[in-house]
């Protein structure tokens, strides 16, 4: 109560805000007149003016009056657009590192000049991100004129290229009108950068994999302006940019696992949770697997990678949906954004999960990539020393943006009162109910006139609700991820008079719905299908329309599939209920049959010993001895009992077994490299199921098995009996299945390359069109201008009409996990002061009531004694759903904050290694750093070979000599007599003079500029080499890092300890690595050698798979004085040695 008395008297705190910058306002309009007096060259020259200014000391809080009224009148002139005192707010919120939520079609694009100006004054550059390389190359080309007149260069980077805006350029090419191309590192040194947050981010990674200082393209992260931040900042947040290099591993596991999915049951092998989105096996589960993939253990260690398949590949299967999650399209799988609905072609799923997709949709499977650099968008522009973003919805995460990135949220108020009406949400028992009434809403307001927007969250509903209308007999369009080719003819036509658009997942269409229709895209469609129908032949015309002949194209390919799936799946449905049948009986049959196994005992201390091992090969420790006598027993009893019937499976066994002792004999000699290790756990695993196989033929051939009971043979019968039996019959089940999927499979397939063919052959002429249009739009002038006047009048009378049958009415199926992206769809409408309303349908089975909620609804609905079609509108309802999509809302944060703290550690060690890699570069202290990596590795040998606390005589001489000459590629004579007077760290300075003698050798015979030059080389590619390799280890740690919690130990606690001790030892392998080849590096021809350090090309391919405050950039350190030698007395004054002392800390 006294929180409300106290917002009523003083005001909220955006209030607050809003009031506080109002004297800015009026002291930045006081100056317009005098702007409007100055001359162009007068107005340039204030950039000049307000550079001196900051110089002397001014502060750009100073300078914004002058600055935001400069710009307004540079805009007036250039591009015939003023701000708005909105706008000017919008710009204050901006340039005081604060989010602006300003709703659609409030001008954010001309908002955002004003501290972009300000800003760049510094000369420190300043970034502006967008979503999408369009909108970086449209907004510099929009608000390029404003900068130019202001004397500042704008330039914008795009995938592959980088632009500056020049008025003087031009080109044929209309797209790229007055930008000329530049190179990377001009781009960033401009004072304005315009791009997307990947190519900024990728450029950040790229930098840091360079061999040279020169080659970096960025500069500082000094400040930056995050367009629709909501969207890159929260959405994207999860999705971390990696630059990745193709690896080794086949593809054939995921196309063998993928035929097992198929046949596994829902709720009997598999158990899934939709609300962390995880499917997990059950027992029978595992045990049909095991049975597939002839694995004896799906958990043991040596099969993880197995595991790790099964799994990805049960997501792909049950949680993945094809025109949901993805679209295949010319025979790769895309990805469709969740929040956007657009493709987004080239990115991938990592893990392994996009070529689980790939086999489960029968395209090409691509190989998997490693991961050579990496970075979450979060701790990316968390790097900045200022961040500020704009959007239309960004209040309902305000406590999301202020946790994560520290910035606030400020409401900018609208131009134009908003008049938009939002009614209250309609919610029916079934989904056949809601969509009935949804069709009857459409018919309502087409029937008024009024234009509809239908948003709907997948492409199968709106194919659904789109085949309805056409049963109505209504015209509309649809707009979605399949279908998303003519978006901008589509959008254009939303706000006519009786239009109906539906569009899947809405939120973040760029463009403006114009009430009666945008005459400018209206015309441009149209005059693109002109010089179609002129461009092919009469067949491939498509006179009805772009947008109609594709989804002409797309009905008669749903039709035949259609078709196709009524012909074959009701057999293969029965075939496969007949597998699942068969594989129970085969499941229960094996495990009865093991269980009455005369070799069950031998078998339980065998795999009991396994465990000794799997542990064994991932330490590098020695064979345990139990193991090889349980090995060996199992083995005695298997072979010595062998009947005829099994001499095959005895042969394969005896294969497996020598393979794997010449293996074990060789582990146990020392030969315990990282190369040993898979070839023994794969060979092992051979060996399991080659011992399981031979068990199996001597239990079902019934010779040989010693002295058993009668009831136990009776029984061993019987279920050898029941194991024959059922293996026939599944043998011939899996043929006939297999030859009609092949059948099925193939139908689909011509079906699908037909359609593919005829789309690609008209998206080629129509592709071509536009291209000509966007070149050179003075040929079609001609064709275009009367169309254009006759669209303008037509828009401008459908617009009167519009307005008076109540503006566009937005019509939502379903609520969205997040409030914020029904607030998306819902800003379509209301733009600028225009009429509009907006309604959502909803019902019990739609995933996130069914999910999140349904129970609690579907208990008020009975109460209130709800019939069959019969809706409810209910307070109790509609804060049920806002309480089920702020659970949703909550979970999902701690999702990405939970990720965050994990990324937090890996960031840490991300910037010490890319600091590290600068002072690589820079190479003024290479010398001092390799001689610090041999003091510090001298001592590491010593300490490991002679302990002070034993005396020289017991000291390990000959490891110490065989350790040197490893490390430094040097031997050093030591006489008994010296050997007995040494101390340890007497030993240690004895063994740094020849060591270091020997490396000044070499640097005599190399040149102090040469070696140099090998020693950045050497360190760089040591640190890059083994960095690649952490990276993958710290995935391996973080995947099974959870298990922990059930020790009742902090997982976090827990990751962040052992990524520790991983980096430590990563960072000694560089060391030692890099040192030990500059020892032994030689020149082959002195005469000959390069100056320069020629690296071979790498490929590389960029995808898209977390401290509160943004961090400043990398400041260099330049060290004063004399550097203390690690064993000099330390500078603190203790007595101690330096490397002892503060040394050790450091």
């Amino acid at each position: 109560m006294l929180g409300f008395l106290l917002k009523k008297i003083i005001g909220t705190k955006n209030e607050r805000e809003l009031r506080r910058m109002a004297p800015v306002i009026e002291r930045i309009n006081a100056l317009e007149p005098q702007m409007q007096q100055l001359t162009d060259a007068e107005l340039r020259g204030r950039t000049e003016v307000l550079r001196r200014r900051l110089a002397d000391g001014a502060t750009l809080e100073e300078l914004i009056p002058e600055a935001f009224a400069a710009v307004r009148e540079a805009s007036r002139r250039t591009i015939g657009l003023r701000h708005f005192d909105v706008q000017l707010i919008g710009g204050l919120v901006l340039h005081e590192g604060t989010i602006a939520e300003m709703k659609t079609g409030e001008g954010k694009t001309l908002v955002a000049t004003l501290p972009i100006y300000l800003n760049a004054l510094t000369g420190r550059g300043v970034h502006l991100v967008t979503v999408n390389d369009y909108l970086a190359k449209r907004d510099v080309q929009w608000m390029g004129p404003i900068y130019h007149a202001l004397g500042l260069t704008v330039a914008t980077i795009v995938h592959e290229a980088s632009y500056v805006f020049d008025p003087a350029y031009l080109v044929e090419d209309y797209r790229f009108l007055h930008l000329r191309p530049i190179s990377r590192r001009e781009a960033y040194l401009a004072d304005v950068t315009y791009g997307t947050n990947s190519e900024f981010g990728f450029d950040y990674l790229r930098d840091n994999m360079k061999f040279a200082l020169d080659e970096m393209v960025q500069r500082e992260l000094h400040y930056a302006i995050v367009d629709e931040v909501d969207n890159i900042l929260i959405d994207e947040a999860r999705t971390p940019l990696i630059i990745s290099g193709p690896s080794e591993e086949s593809t054939d596991r995921y196309t063998r696992v993928n035929g097992i999915v198929p046949i596994l049951r829902r709720d009997v092998d598999y158990t899934v949770d939709e609300k962390v989105r995880t499917v997990t096996l059950t027992e029978e589960g595992v045990a049909k697997v095991e049975r597939r993939l002839g694995v004896s253990n799906l958990y043991d260690p040596s099969q993880i990678e197995t595991l790790h398949h099964v799994n990805q590949a049960l997501r792909a299967h049950v949680l993945y949906k094809r025109d949901v999650d993805y679209v295949v399209k010319e025979n790769q799988v895309i990805i469709v954004d969740e929040f956007t609905g657009r493709l987004m072609p080239g990115r991938r799923w990592s893990d392994g999960l996009h070529q689980a997709i790939e086999a489960k949709e029968g395209v090409r499977i691509q190989t998997e990539n490693q991961t050579l650099a990496s970075v979450t968008i979060q701790n990316y522009f968390r790097m900045y020393g200022q961040l500020a973003g704009m959007t239309g919805t960004a209040d309902t995460e305000a406590a999301e943006f202020h946790k994560i990135y520290k910035l606030e949220v400020v409401v900018v108020p609208t131009h134009m009162r908003m008049i938009r009406e939002d009614y209250p949400d309609v919610i029916y028992k079934t989904e056949r109910e809601k969509f009935n009434a949804v069709i009857q809403e459409i018919l309502d307001g087409h029937q008024r006139g009024q234009p509809v927007l239908v948003g709907t969250t997948s492409v199968e509903k709106s194919e659904r609700l789109s085949q309805m209308l056409r049963r109505h007999g209504v015209k509309h369009q649809v707009l979605n991820a399949v279908n998303h080719e003519a978006e901008a003819e589509i959008i254009a036509q939303a706000g006519r008079y009786a239009g109906v658009t539906i569009a899947t997942n809405m939120a973040g269409r760029g463009t403006d719905i114009l009430l009666g229709g945008n005459p400018e895209l209206v015309a441009r469609a149209e005059s693109q299908q002109q010089a179609l129908r002129t461009a092919t032949p009469k067949g491939d015309r498509g006179d009805q329309g772009y947008a109609q002949a594709l989804r002409d194209l797309r009905e008669r390919r749903n039709k035949k599939i259609q078709h196709i799936e009524e012909r074959y799946q009701p057999e293969l449905r029965t075939l496969r209920e007949r597998l699942h049948e068969l594989d129970e009986r085969l499941v229960q049959a094996e495990r009865r049959l093991f269980d009455l196994s005369p070799f069950r005992a031998e078998r339980t201390a065998y795999d009991t010993a396994t465990a000794d091992l799997a542990q064994t090969i991932v330490v590098g420790a020695e064979v345990p001895t139990r193991y090889l006598e349980a090995k060996q027993a199992l083995e005695q009893a298997l072979t010595g009992v062998v009947g005829e019937a099994a001499r095959q499976e005895r042969a394969a066994f005896d294969e497996a077994r020598h393979r794997l002792d010449r293996l074990l004999d060789a582990w146990v000699s020392g030969q315990r490299d990282e190369e040993l290790r898979p070839v023994l756990n794969e060979v092992r695993d051979a060996y399991e199921q080659a011992r399981r196989r031979l068990e199996q033929a001597i239990l079902l051939s019934g010779q040989g098995l010693g002295e058993v009971d009668q009831e136990t043979a009776t029984a061993l019968a019987e279920v050898c009996e029941t194991c024959r039996g059922a293996e026939a019959e599944k043998e011939e089940a899996e043929k006939e299945y297999a030859k009609l999927l092949r059948t099925y499979e193939g139908k689909k397939r011509e079906v699908e390359d037909e359609f593919e063919r005829q789309r690609a052959k008209y998206e080629r002429a129509m592709a071509e069109v536009r291209e000509e249009m966007e070149k050179a739009p003075d040929r079609f002038r001609q064709l275009y201008e009367p169309i254009l006047a006759k669209y303008r009048e037509e828009c401008n009378r459908e617009r009167e009409k519009v307005v008076a049958a109540g503006g566009l009415h937005i019509l939502g199926t379903e609520r969205h996990e997040s409030r914020r992206i029904d607030n998306q769809l819902r800003g379509r409408s209301g733009r600028q002061g225009d009429p509009g309303s907006s309604r959502f349908y909803l019902s019990l089975e739609d995933d996130l009531l069914r999910i999140f909620g349904s129970d609690r609804i579907a208990g008020i609905m009975d109460k209130l004694g709800m019939q069959e079609d019969e809706p409810i509108e209910h307070r109790l309802v509609t804060r049920a759903i806002e309480n089920a999509q702020k659970r949703v809302e909550a979970h999902n944060f701690e999702i990405r904050k939970h990720l965050l703290e994990y990324d937090d550690v890996m960031n840490q060690q991300r910037q010490v290694i890319y600091q590290q890699r600068k002072e690589i570069m820079r190479g003024e202290t290479l010398r001092e750093m390799v001689s610090d990596m041999v003091d510090e590795l001298l001592e590491g040998i010593v300490d490991i070979y002679a302990d002070e606390k034993l005396p020289p005589a017991e000291w390990d001489w000959k490891g110490l000599e065989e350790a040197l000459f490893r490390q430094f590629c040097l031997r050093v004579p030591l006489g008994d007599e010296e050997r007995e007077s040494l101390t340890a760290e007497g030993l240690q300075e004895r063994l740094r003079e020849p060591v270091w003698r020997a490396y000044e050798a070499k640097e005599v015979r190399f040149g102090p500029e040469r070696l140099r030059l090998v020693e950045r080389w050497v360190i760089l590619r040591h640190v890059d080499s083994l960095w690649k390799d952490h990276l993958l280890n710290m995935d391996h740690l973080r995947e099974g890092i959870g298990l922990r919690g059930y020790g009742q130990r902090d997982p976090l606690q827990e990751y962040k300890r052992e990524a520790f001790d991983m980096f430590m030892e990563m960072a000694h392998q560089i060391k030692s690595g890099a040192v030990g080849e500059l020892f032994r590096v030689e020149l082959a021809q002195e005469a000959e050698a390069p100056v320069e350090v020629q690296r071979r090309p790498q490929r590389v391919f960029l995808g898209r798979g977390q401290t509160p405050q943004a961090s400043e950039g990398p400041k260099t350190v330049r060290r004063d004085g004399k550097k203390v030698g690690r064993n000099d007395p330390c500078i603190c004054g203790s007595g101690k040695k330096y490397k002892k002392c503060c040394g050790a800390a450091a």
